[in-house]
């Protein structure tokens, strides 16, 4: 999904810088000298799971086969509250809020019928996001500037299933700690700076939930993969 997503990411920023630097003067020549700014910033993320399976799948618990994720588009906000370190360095503090819907489908025999079929578990999330940012910013050339973020993000999903007593639904756990790595460009207009990004995220954590279930009993470890198509507005 990543790799498949970049290549729409750099035709947006490479166009938009390309039409701010045909502008000869320079529009808010003093805004990165401010030791203090905010703004907002909206945009489109593809959460994903990365699933480790036991080795020896099919040996381990017969009649359980394989198991993936399919990916729906979901949406992410937040607010941007942004500290000037120096020239090139800024530090940014940006909660917000994610929506994302994630479908694991199980390739198993249903005991019942004894018959080998899909088994789907869909997973909807309503994420609470608190992420740091570093900002390296590179030289301003006319009115945009290059710009890679990464840090620390912290969040907490509001629409966890992680305690619900019920074998049909597919458990995982409510907090989540992760690393977000990304790039873009500031483009500078008269009375606002726009910001095209792209955000890779990678969980540390382990989300599996132990329950004893027969389609959670496949999975060794479940973790956080997404990427975040963003477009900030300070």
């Amino acid at each position: 999904m990543i790799k498949k997503l970049f290549p729409l990411v750099l035709i947006i920023c490479f166009s938009l810088t390309a039409a701010a630097q045909g502008k000869r003067l320079k529009n808010n020549p003093k805004y990165d000298r401010k030791p203090l700014h905010f703004g907002f910033s909206i945009g489109v993320n593809y959460y994903d799971f990365k699933l480790q399976q036991l080795a020896d799948l099919s040996a381990d618990l017969p009649g359980y086969y394989s198991v993936r994720t399919r990916v729906a588009p979901g949406y992410s906000i937040h607010i941007i509250s942004n500290i000037r370190l120096g020239a090139h360095w800024d530090f940014r503090f940006n909660p917000g809020f994610a929506s994302t819907v994630r479908t694991l489908e199980f390739d198993v025999v249903n005991p019942f019928t004894e018959q080998r079929g899909t088994a789907t578990r869909e997973i909807t999330s309503s994420f609470l996001e608190f992420p740091f940012h570093f900002k390296f910013k590179s030289d301003r050339v006319g009115n945009y500037r290059l710009h890679l973020i990464g840090g620390p993000k912290y969040a907490i999903d509001l629409a966890s299933d992680e305690d619900v007593v019920d074998d049909r639904v597919f458990k995982i756990k409510s907090n989540d700690i992760s690393y977000e790595i990304g790039f873009g460009t500031d483009i500078y207009f008269e009375y606002f700076k726009f910001s095209p990004q792209i955000i890779a995220n990678f969980g540390l954590s382990n989300m599996r939930v132990e329950d004893d279930t027969f389609l959670a009993a496949g999975i060794e470890s479940i973790s956080t993969r997404s990427i975040l198509i963003n477009f900030t507005f300070e």
